[in-house]
């Protein structure tokens, strides 16, 4: 009998401890220690908090400025990415292609009962192929938060390094639950 949710999660990819942990810090020490810029969500793509809580920052080549260490962020995530990519085509699908990345960094937390109900990341706007997450702390430091793609009944809590990947069209519809305790930082690329 054909199992069409396990079939489709066949092309989800996770793999534990990718990203390398000087890469993470640098990030948390550059953009996390101040996120007086940061969008809160709502903000910046009109969508209402019952649906989506958590601070955002878009982060691109205008946002670099002068700063070498936003450089050398901005570099090493395109590297990365380009690894990641090369491992989604060897291991999950040889047809997966992009040309561009876009990045963004999330912040979930308690006190703002951060979550994001199901959703989709490809919209016309955005024909994004791949969506890639990427744990930024440790499991260890939040709770709930877990990440459920395709109604999973058992979620994943992404851990310091982890990566997981899939596609970002309407078979992938995901969510992150309520955050319960702690705080989720969570950087999220997107091909296309």
């Amino acid at each position: 009998m054909l199992n069409l949710k396990k079939d489709v999660l066949e092309y989800s990819l996770h793999i534990k401890e990718c990203l390398s942990l000087p890469l993470i810090n640098l990030i948390d020490r550059v953009l996390y220690t101040d996120r007086s810029t940061w969008n809160d969500g709502k903000i910046a793509t009109g969508v209402d908090v019952s649906v989506r809580s958590v601070e955002t920052f878009g982060f691109d080549e205008e946002k670099i400025g002068n700063s070498v260490s936003k450089r050398i962020i901005y570099n090493d995530l395109m590297k990365f990415t380009s690894y990641i990519e090369n491992i989604y085509r060897e291991k999950v699908s040889e047809f997966y292609f992009s040309t561009t990345s876009n990045f963004e960094f999330l912040f979930y937390e308690k006190n703002k009962g951060g979550h994001y109900n199901y959703h989709t990341d490809y919209y016309n706007e955005a024909p994004r192929n791949l969506t890639i997450l990427c744990g930024l702390n440790s499991k260890k430091e939040y709770e709930g938060g877990e990440l459920l793609v395709q109604n999973q009944e058992e979620g994943i809590r992404l851990d310091k390094g982890d990566v997981i990947c899939f596609p970002s069209n309407f078979m992938f519809p995901h969510k992150v639950s309520k955050v319960t305790s702690g705080q989720r930082k969570v950087l999220v690329i997107w091909t296309q």
